[in-house]
């Protein structure tokens, strides 16, 4: 049986699809299986790329439908008999030892149930190059020990700390990792990783390389990003008991960050009565950049109000998973942010 389960997704990215495929059959580790999921029906090119590569641990998964991202990632989180799986994307491609060095490093960390490696950045170009910009995903020295995260974390606030194209995580806990199917697809891992078993590990070198290509499937509909951003800060401040302190970074990191989000923490505190304190720590400039925001985009910020009950699923998976993991945390001595 092989020791780690890849799988491979891919959706009409042929020019980029066998990058991500020779980087897995290149690594120094070969104990594997690879499951490629085709999200395009009727798109022959990776059956054809599987049959000209002629290697039997790869199989070919020609989805029935298209399933669209979300979908097609909780298909990955399931019971397998491998005791480790990773997912590599379409756009993304990994270093030779990224399966070695990932595997290594859970084996020898016991208490870990999901790690994720550094990544480094690469812009797409429009004659077909792709330019390394020099920075990765966490500013770390790539010779830094491992670095354990326990639950919560402030970043956790807005989004996430791992990152889907560089994780290896242990298949006893796959099932639990599910998330709701409407889950916007900006905002799968952050959902996922409430969902996780802490402490989780970030290994600083860089093992893996993440595209930032011309075209995306990501909408260009705020209303799905803006959504998640407040069901995740609500859910987390209603339950995460945290210092005036934190709270003062926390608003100061919205107000400075390239995307402003001032506005997220004022819909979180009107729409929730947990999340009320909030507004004692805006000022005159954060209310103003809210109001300007309800004229500029009026049928947005309307939905906005009505968020609780439009997603109240997805409220109450992550209220759910947010109260699991402080009920974890006590048991371990939790420390307030």
């Amino acid at each position: 049986m092989p020791k780690c389960r890849v799988y491979l997704c891919t959706y009409r990215r042929n020019h980029l699809l066998p990058r991500a495929l020779n980087s897995l059959i290149n690594q120094s580790f070969q104990d594997w299986i690879c499951e490629l999921h085709n999200d395009d029906p009727a798109d022959p090119f990776p059956g054809n790329l599987v049959l000209e590569k002629a290697d039997p641990r790869i199989i070919l998964v020609n989805h029935e439908v298209n399933l669209g991202p979300t979908k097609t990632f909780n298909l990955f989180f399931k019971s397998i008999p491998e005791p480790y799986f990773s997912i590599l994307e379409d756009d993304n491609w990994w270093e030779t030892k990224f399966l070695e060095t990932m595997i290594e490093t859970l084996d020898a960390h016991s208490q870990v149930s999901v790690a994720w490696a550094n990544m480094r950045l690469w812009q797409e170009c429009e004659d077909g190059n792709w330019l390394d910009t020099g920075k990765t995903t966490w500013q770390r020295s790539t010779n830094a020990e491992p670095e354990l995260f326990e639950w919560p974390q402030l970043p956790q606030i807005f989004g996430a700390l791992h990152s889907n194209g560089a994780m290896l995580a242990r298949s006893h806990y796959a099932e639990r990792y599910l998330i709701p199917e409407i889950t916007p697809f900006v905002s799968i891992e952050p959902f996922r990783e409430r969902c996780f078993l802490f402490p989780i590990l970030l290994l600083p070198t860089i093992l893996a390389n993440f595209a930032i290509t011309l075209q995306t499937s990501r909408t260009k509909d705020l209303m799905p990003f803006v959504d998640a951003q407040i069901l995740l800060v609500s859910s987390f401040i209603k339950n995460v008991p945290m210092k005036q302190e934190t709270i003062t970074a926390m608003w100061q990191q919205a107000r400075s960050g390239r995307v402003k989000r001032t506005n997220i923490l004022l819909f979180a505190a009107l729409l929730r009565k947990e999340c009320l304190f909030l507004l004692q720590f805006a000022t005159p400039g954060d209310w103003l950049f809210f109001f300007a925001s309800l004229v500029r985009r009026p049928i947005l910020s309307w939905h906005e109000f009505r968020l609780m009950s439009r997603k109240n699923d997805l409220w109450e998976f992550l209220d759910t998973e947010v109260q699991n993991r402080m009920e974890e945390a006590r048991t371990k001595g939790f420390i307030e942010l």
